[in-house]
This record gives structure tokens, C-alpha cells and sequence, in this order.
């Protein structure tokens, strides 16, 4: 949910934001949950006419759409860069996101966690590379889009684990489009 707020941020949208376990009888796993969104995964976003979404990325890009008057865009202007913000985005969450919880989730056996790891630091290459397509600061450009709201808090967990548990000198270390997307974003 965090490239959700980014947006909604980013967007000056107000949106109420809801803890499941707190607002729902059984929490997350409940049944009443599970009247909103079957799949019992966060976020869900409801909006006002009562259209309910699940995934970040759908809410995301219904965020976009919906107030695509309000600035900034969050889109990029070319079709490329349309285009590499999108890959990113997918290399994001089909290829690193099943993957990353070998950073920090447990228990987990060594070998299944060292493939994990392995995993992470190929998908990284794949989306360096892709960063690495379009000139300026963030993923797909001179402005922040949608594809660093949704790659950056994933890099923020990367940042900060990968070195310290897992020995790795930097996150970034052979990546710089990453390296610069990152320190762009945390300005």
C-alpha cells in the first residue's frame, strides 16, 4: 500500500486509510473483510460510488485516471518512458515482491532463503536495466511517475537489509540508475 499513499500524496488526494485487523471483525483474515476483498490481501480500496479495488497497482492507476487533472501527472510524457515506467512497475511486483520476503520473513530454511537472495539481486539487474533506459533522476525521467512509487519503498527495505544481514557492500552496488533513482527519491 505504501505506492498508494505515495500517490495519493504526491496527488493531494485525501484518502481515509483503514488498518483491516483493527476496522474488521477477524481482521484481515475475516469474513467481513472478505466481503470487500475476497482475496483477503491489503490494500483494498474503496471508493466513493462504492467501487471496491484490491492490488496496488490497480488502485494506482485508478488514482491516476481519477484525478489526472490535479498535478503532477505521475505519468510519464513519452511513449518510452510510459513504457519503461510500466516494465518497471512489472518487474517490481511479478518478479521481486514473491521474492523479497527472503529479506526479512521467518522461519525460513538457509537455502531457501540464500535462493531468495539470489533472486532479488537478478530482478535488481533486470530493473537497472531498465532504469537505465531514460536520462534524469528517477525511473522513468527528470519527474517522479508511478513506477517509483511503486519500486522505491521495496529499494527503502533493500537498503537497509541486504547490507546488514546479508553482507552485501551496498543494495546499489553495480546499479547506479538504481542508486540514482534511489537517492532522488529519499530527497
Amino acid at each position: 500500500g505504501a505506492r498508494v499513499r505515495l500517490i495519493s500524496r504526491w496527488k493531494n488526494v485525501d484518502i481515509d486509510i483503514v488498518n483491516p485487523n483493527e476496522a474488521f471483525e477477524g481482521g484481515i483474515k475475516g469474513s467481513a473483510y472478505a466481503e470487500i476483498n475476497p482475496q483477503m490481501k491489503m490494500p483494498t480500496f474503496v471508493a466513493a460510488d462504492g467501487l471496491r479495488l484490491p492490488e496496488s497497482e490497480v488502485i494506482s492507476q485508478y488514482l491516476l485516471d481519477a484525478f489526472a487533472d490535479r498535478a503532477p501527472s505521475l505519468t510519464p510524457a513519452s511513449l518510452n518512458a510510459r513504457a519503461c515506467a510500466s516494465l518497471a512497475v512489472r518487474i517490481h511486483d511479478v518478479y521481486i515482491a514473491p521474492v523479497q520476503g527472503a529479506m526479512y520473513r521467518g522461519p525460513m530454511d538457509r537455502a531457501t532463503r540464500a535462493e531468495g537472495i539470489k533472486e532479488i539481486a537478478r530482478q535488481m539487474d533486470a530493473l537497472e536495466e531498465v532504469c537505465a533506459r531514460c536520462e534524469g533522476p528517477f525511473i522513468a525521467g527528470d519527474s517522479p511517475s508511478f513506477a517509483d512509487a511503486a519500486v522505491f519503498p521495496t529499494l527503502i527495505f533493500m537498503d537497509f537489509l541486504l547490507p546488514k544481514y546479508f553482507g552485501w557492500k551496498s543494495a546499489f552496488e553495480g546499479r547506479p540508475a538504481l542508486e540514482r533513482e534511489y537517492a532522488a527519491m529519499m530527497k
